[in-house]
């Protein structure tokens, strides 16, 4: 992002690379209106930090709808109340987390500490391409905020939890799906994890043990097989945000954790993941939406007073 043509009365900022274009444009396709929502806030905070003032965003080109740039427009102002948006609430005292539960021959140890010293900085176009995807250093309580006002509007709407249930949790399919199944396609799990797995179950455990490198937790597989899986959730970041920004829960709110454990049992039992398939729209299709396939279910939430998230996956009826 190129800040130089801003003063403390405004200007213009551009930028020649957008993680959220480029994504919206791939899976969204024609848009008419600007989507890089996350670039326009932060370069909002950004210039409030800078002249200790607030300033009105006007985007005025957007990667997402064809353009080779994002450029926004900064005009001094605005009426935001940042330190409202800044009040959390205190959080409970959490259990420690145990050891692990399930004999494998996953060295996680290894796993974490490799994974955790990569270099996942972003290249000259500020793209991080990593495990044949390309990843993004997602904020916690920026994907926290907008799901869980996205649920309140919702259910505002609607009179319940159903449909943002069902909206939020598949969001989580689609990223173990591309992301965890890129993992596990990638050159780095067959340089790191691959020589490793000795089962099927195996594959669940290095999985996990990636995951654990991410920060979104620490999970523990409680049982695992061709029909069932159990997994935990120790401090997830889905109920660390939401306790933290909106208080306890009074319904289970890791919808990204469940939607991801059902993906990797899909494609390990169901997709053929071994097999480093092509993880195209029609496989998501085959795995995720003609039935048959593994569903998870939160049988306990740490948001909503449980000492850790429970999510069991199973076969659907």
């Amino acid at each position: 992002m190129d800040f130089s043509g801003v003063t403390e009365d405004g200007g213009e900022v551009k930028s020649p690379s957008s993680h959220y274009g480029i994504a919206i444009k791939l899976n969204v396709g024609d848009r008419k209106t600007p989507a890089e929502f996350f670039d326009r806030g932060f370069v909002q905070g950004a210039v409030t930090a800078a002249f200790g003032k607030n300033f009105d965003v006007e985007q005025t080109e957007s990667i997402a709808m064809g353009s080779d740039v994002c450029c926004y427009k900064l005009t001094a102002g605005g009426s935001f109340d940042w330190a409202a948006a800044l009040k959390t609430n205190d959080m409970p005292s959490f259990c420690d987390t145990p050891a692990r539960a399930l004999e494998t021959s996953v060295d996680e140890d290894t796993i974490v500490n490799t994974l955790a010293g990569l270099d996942l900085s972003g290249n000259d176009k500020g793209i991080i391409p990593a495990f044949g995807v390309n990843l993004t250093r997602m904020y916690a309580d920026y994907y926290n905020k907008i799901s869980f006002n996205f649920e309140k509007e919702l259910v505002a709407s609607r009179g319940s939890t159903d449909l943002a249930t069902i909206l939020l949790v598949e969001a989580g399919h689609i990223c173990g799906f591309f992301t965890m199944g890129g993992i596990m396609c990638s050159d780095e799990w067959y340089g790191l994890v691959k020589p490793m797995l000795s089962t099927k179950e195996d594959w669940i455990h290095g999985i996990t043990a990636c995951i654990n490198a991410l920060g979104w937790g620490v999970w523990r597989v409680m049982e695992v097989n061709d029909q069932k899986m159990v997994m935990r959730v120790y401090r997830g970041y889905e109920s660390l945000g939401h306790l933290r920004w909106f208080g306890k829960a009074d319904h289970p709110v890791e919808y990204l954790a469940t939607g991801v454990s059902a993906a990797i049992m899909n494609l390990l039992y169901r997709g053929d993941i071994e097999s480093r398939p092509e993880l195209t729209p029609k496989l998501y299709q085959d795995l995720f939406q003609t039935g048959g396939g593994y569903k998870g279910k939160q049988t306990k939430c740490l948001a909503a007073g449980d000492d850790y998230t429970e999510i069991e996956v199973t076969l659907a009826g």
